[in-house]
């Protein structure tokens, strides 16, 4: 079981150049889990690439279908006094936080692409290439 952040969802239901790499993390560990708070900044992330043309409304409802199907009963809320913690003793955002928070409550990595987080918390979380190639 491993934490997902929000860019890896995307990247694997969205296509992009790290798609075949997230692909292959889903082949390495499917046990994807994540805070409630994915499916908005998924969203955003969708609209992003309906406003440029990349994908159309119908289209962006099936790619959302699909993940929120891939993550029904893999989400979590995170404990609120944590997150404050946790943004408190690093840079990153609450919802970088509510990321860490959920992979320290169940004690497994966070997978993110995410620079910051990855600076913020290196023994918490990894790159997808770090836990492919272990």
């Amino acid at each position: 079981m491993i934490v997902v952040d929000t860019n890896i969802l995307a990247h694997f239901w969205l296509p992009s150049d790290h798609t075949e790499l997230c692909e292959q993390l889903f082949q390495w560990d499917s046990d994807w889990v994540a805070p409630v708070l994915w499916k908005s900044k998924f969203r955003n992330v969708v609209i992003l690439y309906m406003r440029k043309k990349l994908i159309d409304l119908p289209e962006a409802l099936q790619i959302s279908e699909k993940a929120e199907n891939q993550m029904k009963e893999r989400e979590f809320h995170v404990n609120s006094v944590q997150v404050y913690d946790l943004a408190d003793k690093s840079n990153c955002s609450s919802y970088d936080c509510e990321l860490i928070s959920l992979a320290e409550e169940l004690d497994i990595k966070l997978i993110t692409m995410d620079k910051q987080i990855l600076r913020s918390f290196p023994g918490r979380c990894a790159k997808p290439s770090d836990v492919l190639n272990s």
